[in-house]
This record gives structure tokens, C-alpha cells and sequence, in this order.
């Protein structure tokens, strides 16, 4: 999210060209100056859909006409954060008059309901909604829903070998507790402390023990597994 910075001789030729022909007070000129600094061009650099790329762009058309000089980031960034399937982004100004952003969307890691209606977690933190995006290819998370803790959550697991798509349902308790489904066979209930102990002790038994007729893995009494 910055303002990617460019050839300073190419900014101190602008700014003496800027200089000189405002001294000559020369009306014409001026209006002429004014026309060649305008921002007739904004690019949409990066791997997005068609829809959004044009959503993005229909809402960056305002600053068509700024001039570039003027143009803070600021105003551009406001922008681009109200789109929250964006992970970052590099603004560009290209002189005279163009505009460039690179753009990267967030990767999507899981999804819940709220009014019937499907949220998107991203792994910015942020919350997707209204984007068309299968929910079969990402796990479920039911009941209180926590970004933060889920975030924990992934991070745990991902330290402990394991890859998000490994898990189905992700099932959170008011308790600050999780029930997670792995591989649609297995539910594991976590106890509501010592996470990476507990995703490391089920990594154990899933490496070291014949979990063909395992259905549930009960981790919630400390310093006790029960089978079932």
C-alpha cells in the first residue's frame, strides 16, 4: 500500500518546466501546463477478475483530471481500502499524466453464514462478501465466529504440518474452545488451552496410531486422549 517513488531527475525536470513557463505569465501557457500535468490514464496492474477490475476502475474514474502533482496517495488509498478481497497494493504515478496499480487479491481461507448469507474470511483479516466465490473449495466455520482466533487457529495448524484444506468444519465455542472435522472422517475436540500442544499430539496420532475406525479424538482433558 505505498507510492511507489520514481526518476528524481524526471520530477526536477517537470518542476523547472512548471517554474519557468508559470514565470513567463503567460496565460496560454499555463492552461497549456495545467492540460499536460491532468491525469488522463489510470492502469489496473494484477491477477483479478474481469468484474472487479472494472468495479475498481469505475470507482478511481474521479480522479480523472486531478492533477498529478496534487494527487495524495491518501486519496487514492481510501479508495482501495473499502475493497476488502484487495491484500495489498502499489500506487505508481507515471508523469506526466498516468496513474498504475499493482493489485493483489487476498487468498480466501474459510467462509461462514450470517443471515443465510456466505462470509468470506480472507487471510488479511478482512471480511468478503459479495464476490462470487464457491464456498465447496473452502472449510465452514460454525457458531461464534472470531477472525482473530481463527487466524490463531490456522497458524497452529500450519506450524504443525498441516494445510487448512485438511479440515471440513471448524466448530467455535463462546468457551474460546474448537471442535474441527478433519477430512470429513474425524472430529478432534480441543481443549480451550494449550492449542499447539494439543494440534502437535494429534499430529502424533495420526502418524503413529490405526485411525481407520476413529470417529472422534477428544482432546479436552489435559494429559488424556480419549478414542472413540
Amino acid at each position: 500500500m505505498t507510492l511507489q517513488l520514481i526518476d528524481k531527475g524526471k520530477i526536477y525536470f517537470y518542476l523547472a518546466l512548471l517554474l519557468i513557463l508559470l514565470s513567463l505569465h503567460n496565460t496560454n501557457q499555463i492552461k497549456y501546463l495545467n492540460n499536460f500535468f491532468k491525469i488522463s490514464k489510470i492502469e489496473l496492474i494484477g491477477n483479478i477478475d474481469e468484474n472487479l477490475h472494472q468495479e475498481i476502475l469505475s470507482s478511481l474514474k474521479k480522479f480523472y483530471n486531478y492533477n498529478i502533482f496534487y494527487l495524495s496517495s491518501n486519496e487514492i488509498t481510501n479508495t482501495l481500502d473499502s475493497y476488502n478481497i484487495l491484500n495489498k497494493y502499489k500506487i505508481k504515478k507515471e508523469y506526466p499524466s498516468v496513474i498504475k496499480v499493482e493489485l493483489e487479491k487476498t487468498k480466501i481461507l474459510a467462509y461462514y453464514f450470517q443471515n443465510n448469507q456466505p462470509i468470506f474470511i480472507g487471510d488479511n483479516g478482512k471480511k468478503i462478501t459479495n464476490q462470487k466465490i464457491k464456498i465447496d473449495n473452502f472449510p465452514l466455520i460454525v457458531g461464534n465466529v472470531d477472525i482473530e482466533k481463527f487466524l490463531k487457529l490456522r497458524l497452529i495448524l500450519l506450524n504443525s504440518e498441516f494445510k487448512l484444506s485438511d479440515f471440513n468444519k471448524f466448530y467455535s465455542f463462546k468457551s474460546n474452545r474448537w471442535d474441527i472435522v478433519y477430512k470429513n472422517k474425524i472430529l478432534l475436540k480441543l481443549p480451550d488451552k494449550q492449542l499447539e500442544k494439543s494440534i502437535s499430539l494429534f499430529k502424533k496420532i495420526l502418524d503413529n496410531k490405526n485411525i481407520q475406525d476413529i470417529k472422534i479424538i477428544d482432546l479436552r482433558l489435559i494429559n488424556k486422549i480419549i478414542l472413540s
